[in-house]
């Protein structure tokens, strides 16, 4: 029972959040309102979420249940002219899209909230806080790559009230998992391709995530202050989480020991035949060829541009290391940090039927391990809402939220430059399709709505809708730039030849919806 309840809690396996990987809000109420909530309170999961200093205004007790249904519309269109990825039958514009499995876009939430006396309260909850995926197996063009990370939060947490000013602190327990498969083959000199394809186990061996469930710890702190009894103000500070990976993916494929594993394979296996016949045994090159560059422009018909700079990238300097370092089964382990929080909000009573709601809140995609190490920038989130009662027992809400992508178009990449991904230096071409293929987190704009009903003095049921209409990225760039130019006087007038210039365009489009149904018990 244990396993299904984290299962669930941490089942995004095919989502796509929303503002990072982020979800815009916590509980039913903030999500139809913007995912505002710093300084509104609605009920103990929001307050356990936005502010934790929030749950001072529980009157007795309160259970609280929330479930949400996440689905992701998400597609990437591949052009690759790298000459070993490209398929020679189709070298143009390859568009998929990523497979959604319906059975695991439910995300639950679950809240204990209570009043100890007039000063302090306490609360616990077990929340889906994040998460993000794709799934492209079959699709060669995005390298088969399926991809699932999922975060929940476990937080204890008490309050304390002094006058108009309360206070607010819980420690937390971030429980994360990671997966990143891939195509660990590619195009071979045939049109051929060899399709295998990782498969590293899921999360209690289901394709949710990674094998492991890892622990991270961490803190957050809210203050509210009812400035008067209409006016409301509330800050918020959430820690970083560090997640530690094991045994993620082989990096050293997406840098230049890749390189020199897929002209292996491309040429099937000849690299590897040469190393043994010739580089161990000391006696040279060997078939009339005195250099490395002149076997590679001969025997697989890359220009010396391309060879030279092949070789000039390879860290450790021979065919065989390169080799070794990209058997797949020697996997790195990777950190990735759920970056620190700060937000500030406030709420306000326009009438005695109208509450409006605003939040800002920044977060440090930028500064946190494994964000920055793939390029991902801080982020600013606007957020506005409103809250409509034209009865006692009915509730209208709505809801606005805005922030710019952590990952941004880029063009005229170059994409032989390095990145050091924790230790292991990996091409920015690799980066670029590693973040719009398998980690595509860009949506910008929410519109929300949401409703209320009171079926008792105990019983309050909410629900509701979050849409995000398309977003496009494209990070677009050329291994070699200007090869073509470099070389013009050996082509024909306006000629490109595949694997000279080596250019790539990766453009991914993205969709989101939620529904959320929300239960609130106080007794």
């Amino acid at each position: 029972m244990i396993k299904k309840l984290l299962l669930l809690s941490c089942a995004a396996s095919s989502l796509l959040a929303t503002n990072g990987v982020n979800m815009i809000g916590t509980g039913t109420v903030s999500r139809s309102m913007g995912g505002t909530g710093v300084a509104f309170f609605s009920d103990g999961s929001g307050a356990m979420g936005k502010n934790i200093a929030l749950i001072a205004d529980v009157k007795e007790s309160e259970l609280h249940l929330d479930v949400t249904y996440f689905n992701a519309s998400v597609s990437t269109s591949t052009q690759d002219y790298m000459i070993l990825n490209e398929t020679p039958a189709n070298p143009g514009p390859a568009e998929a899209t990523s497979q959604n499995h319906a059975d695991t876009n439910f995300i639950p939430t679950v809240s204990y909230v209570s009043k100890i006396d007039d000063s302090w309260s306490w609360g616990a909850t077990m929340m889906g806080a994040a998460g993000m995926g794709v799934d492209y197996k079959g699709e060669y063009a995005q390298r088969q790559v399926k991809t699932g990370m999922m975060l929940m939060k476990i937080i204890p947490g008490i309050s304390y009230r002094t006058g108009n000013t309360t206070f607010g602190f819980a420690p937390v327990l971030g429980l994360g998992s990671l997966s990143l498969n891939y195509d660990e083959g590619q195009t071979q000199a045939d049109g051929t391709r060899d399709t295998r394809q990782s498969n590293r186990e899921g999360l209690f061996g289901t394709n949710i995530g990674g094998s492991d469930l890892v622990p991270a710890f961490g803190w957050q702190a809210g203050l509210d202050v009812k400035v008067t009894e209409k006016l409301r103000f509330g800050a918020t500070y959430q820690s970083s989480l560090k997640y530690k990976y094991k045994d993620v993916a082989n990096f050293k494929q997406f840098g230049p020991h890749g390189m020199v594993n897929m002209a292996n394979d491309y040429t099937d296996g000849a690299l590897q035949n040469f190393r043994d016949e010739n580089i161990q045994t000391g006696t040279g090159f060997g078939n009339g060829f005195q250099t490395l560059s002149e076997y590679l422009q001969s025997d697989f018909g890359l220009s010396q541009l391309v060879a030279d700079g092949l070789i000039s990238l390879m860290p450790s300097g021979t065919i065989g290391a390169s080799l070794d370092a990209t058997n797949p089964v020697n996997l790195d382990d990777l950190t990735m940090e759920q970056p620190w929080e700060v937000a500030i909000g406030f709420g306000y009573e326009l009438t005695d039927q109208v509450t409006v709601t605003g939040d800002y809140r920044y977060i440090a995609w930028g500064l946190a391990e494994g964000y920055k190490d793939f390029g991902w920038e801080n982020q600013s989130v606007y957020a506005l809402g409103f809250e409509f009662r034209p009865n006692k027992q009915f509730r209208f809400r709505g809801g606005y939220n805005y922030a710019d992508s952590p990952l941004k178009n880029c063009s005229n990449e170059i994409g032989s430059l390095m990145t050091d991904i924790q230790g292991t230096l990996v091409f920015d071409q690799a980066v670029s399709m590693l973040n719009m293929t398998g980690f595509p987190a860009i949506a910008t704009t929410h519109f929300t709505l949401g409703a209320g009903y009171d079926f008792s003095e105990n019983v309050t049921v909410d629900a509701a809708f979050m849409y995000s209409p398309e977003t496009v990225t494209t990070r677009s760039g050329s291994l070699v730039p200007g090869a073509s130019d470099t070389l013009s006087d050996q082509l024909p007038a306006n000629a490109h030849i595949p694997g000279l210039d080596m250019d790539y365009e990766y453009t991914t489009k993205m969709e989101q919806m939620t529904l959320s149904l929300g239960i609130n018990y106080r007794f």
